[in-house]
């Protein structure tokens, strides 16, 4: 198994762990519970964001990016007023 792989399951054993004890504490109306799963959602949301959608956020960037540059140029072509000129 990959570095990478035994990362992403680390990761993915203790957003389970999360989810469950979210469920767990919303089913027994434990509120003090509810303040450790949100402590453990913020260190995963920190340091487990990027190891689990790396690949997902870095085409997110690059279509984000591509589309501003669309926009730039739409946004040009209009102002300039060449798009229905005739000629």
């Amino acid at each position: 198994m990959k570095q990478s792989d035994k990362g992403k399951v680390k990761w993915y054993l203790l957003l389970f762990l999360a989810v469950s004890l979210f469920l767990t504490a919303m089913a027994t109306q434990q509120i003090a519970l509810n303040f450790v799963v949100i402590g453990l959602a913020l260190v995963i949301y920190k340091f487990g964001s990027p190891v689990l959608f790396g690949e997902y956020e870095e085409k997110r960037k690059q279509k984000l990016a591509d589309s501003l540059v669309v926009r730039e140029a739409a946004k040009e072509v209009l102002n300039s007023g060449e798009l229905f000129k005739k000629k």
